[in-house]
C-alpha cells in the first residue's frame, strides 16, 4: 500500500471542504434564498395594477376622515408597491377606521381585508413589554429584580444578575442573532424550521455565547433578551407564554389577536417583492423559537386597541406606563442610542403634526412583512399598520402615519386641507 502524498491530502482536505459547503447550502437553502434570489423555488408572479379596497370600521363623524385616509393610503401603496396595506387608527381607546388595501394572496388572487393576519415581527416586543407591564402593576415581577431570582439552574452563570429592565431596554449585554456563537442555536436561528413550544427552551439557541459587555454599560438590540424576558415571566405566570397574553392581553381587551404565527385561512401570505413588478412567495417558516421578540401574527385593529389602552390608567398604571416609556440611561448616565424604554421606543416629531409631539412606537421586520405600532399620548391615538413585502428604509412606507395623525387629530378642524 503506496502512502498517500501531499497532493492527495491537499485534494482530500479540498473534498471535504467542498461537501461541508454543499450540506451548508442544501440544509441552509431556504434561508440563503433569503439573500439570493436564484435559490428561490417559488414562481415570480406579476403583481396586479389595481388595488382593492376594504373597509373595515367607521366610527360615526370620521367619514370624511375616512374618505381622506383612503386617498392617502391608495397614493402611498401605488408608491411602495406592496402587494397588501392594512391600517388601524384609533382615537380615544376606539377604532376611529380601518382599511385594507391590495392583496392578502396574489396567486390566489385574495383580496386583504381589516381582518387579514399579518406576522408583525419585533412589534411582537410591545405585546411582551405590555404583558411585562401588567404583571408589574399585579406585583409579581419586579424590573430591578435580577434573572437569578426568578430562574433556577440558568443554562448560562453570566445571566444570573441581569436585570429584567436591563432585558427589556436591551441593555443586558446578550448577543444577537450576528454575534450569536452558540453554533448549534445560529443553525437553528437561520432554518427556522423547528418548533418550540416552551420559552423557556428558546435559551438553548444562544445559551453558550458570552456577554457582549457588562450588563447596563451598553445598548445592543437582541430578540434574544426577550426571549429570556419571556422564560421569566412564563415561570412567573405559570402557564405557557401565548395563554399568558391571552389572560393578561387579549382577554382584558376583547381582542383575538395577536396570537403565535401559524399558516390559517385567514393569514396573509408573504413575498419577496422585486423592482420589476413582481413577486414571489416567502419560504415556510416557523418563527416559535422568537415567539416573545418577533413570532406573532395579529390584525391591525387588535394592536391600535392594545396600544391606545397603554393610555387608560385602569388597564396600566401612570407610574408604569411613565417607567415602561422612559427611555433608559446606562451606566456613564447618557441615554442609549435609539432611546429605547422598556419595549417602545420614544421620540418627538411627528412630520405635519408637530415637531414637538411625543410619540412611543415599535415596528416589526418578519418573513416577508414589517409591521409598525405608533401611539401620540397628547392626541390620545394609536396607529397600526402591516404590509406583506419589504420596504427600505423603514421610513419610507411607515412615515405615512404622519398623515393619519393630522387627519384623524381630534383636536383640529383642518385636517382634510
Amino acid at each position: 500500500m503506496t502512502r498517500m502524498g501531499w497532493r492527495g491530502y491537499a485534494l482530500l482536505a479540498g473534498l471535504v471542504v467542498l461537501a461541508g459547503l454543499v450540506t451548508l447550502v442544501v440544509s441552509q437553502r431556504g434561508y440563503l434564498s433569503e439573500g439570493f434570489p436564484f435559490l428561490r423555488s417559488e414562481p415570480e408572479i406579476a403583481l396586479p395594477g389595481d388595488r382593492p379596497f376594504s373597509e373595515g370600521r367607521v366610527a360615526p363623524g370620521q367619514e370624511d376622515r375616512a374618505g381622506a385616509a383612503q386617498a392617502v393610503l391608495e397614493d402611498h401603496l401605488a408608491t411602495i408597491g406592496m402587494p397588501a396595506l392594512s391600517v388601524a387608527v384609533a382615537v380615544d381607546g376606539e377604532i376611529a377606521w380601518s382599511g385594507a388595501l391590495g392583496y392578502a394572496d396574489v396567486d390566489a388572487g385574495r383580496a386583504a381585508g381589516p381582518q387579514t393576519l399579518f406576522r408583525i415581527g419585533s412589534t411582537s416586543k410591545a405585546v411582551t413589554a405590555t404583558l411585562f407591564a401588567r404583571m408589574v402593576d399585579a406585583g409579581l415581577v419586579d424590573p430591578d429584580a435580577p434573572v437569578s431570582a426568578y430562574l433556577d439552574d440558568l443554562p448560562n452563570p453570566d445571566w444570573a444578575d441581569i436585570t429584567l429592565r436591563q432585558l427589556a431596554s436591551h441593555t443586558a449585554g446578550i448577543v444577537g442573532y450576528e454575534e450569536n456563537r452558540d453554533l448549534g442555536g445560529l443553525w437553528s436561528s437561520m432554518r427556522l424550521q423547528r418548533h418550540y413550544g416552551d420559552a423557556t427552551e428558546t435559551l438553548d439557541l444562544f445559551d453558550g455565547s458570552d456577554l457582549l459587555f457588562e450588563p447596563g454599560t451598553d445598548f445592543h438590540y437582541s430578540s434574544y433578551d426577550i426571549q429570556l424576558l419571556a422564560a421569566v415571566l412564563q415561570t412567573v405566570g405559570g402557564a405557557p407564554y401565548p395563554d399568558l397574553v391571552d389572560e393578561w392581553v387579549r382577554g382584558p381587551l376583547g381582542i383575538d389577536t395577536p396570537r403565535p404565527d401559524a399558516e390559517t385561512p385567514e393569514r396573509a401570505e408573504f413575498y419577496h417583492v422585486s423592482p420589476r413588478g413582481t413577486v414571489q412567495r416567502w419560504r415556510a417558516v416557523d418563527l416559535s423559537s422568537k415567539l416573545a421578540g418577533g413570532g406573532f401574527m395579529a390584525r391591525p385593529e387588535d394592536l391600535a386597541r392594545m396600544g391606545a389602552a397603554w393610555l387608560e390608567d385602569g388597564f396600566i398604571s401612570p407610574q408604569t406606563r411613565e417607567m415602561f416609556w422612559t427611555p433608559q440611561t446606562l451606566a456613564d448616565g447618557s441615554v442609549n442610542e435609539q432611546s429605547y424604554a422598556l419595549g417602545w421606543r420614544r421620540n418627538e416629531g411627528v412630520r405635519g403634526v408637530g415637531d414637538d409631539l411625543v410619540y412611543v412606537h415599535h415596528g416589526g421586520v418578519s418573513k416577508g412583512a414589517m409591521s409598525w405600532l405608533v401611539v401620540v399620548p397628547e392626541k390620545r391615538m394609536a396607529i397600526s399598520m402591516m404590509i406583506n413585502g419589504h420596504v427600505w428604509p423603514f421610513g419610507d412606507w411607515a412615515g405615512v402615519y404622519g398623515d393619519l395623525v393630522r387627519i384623524f387629530d381630534p383636536e383640529t378642524e383642518d385636517q382634510l386641507e
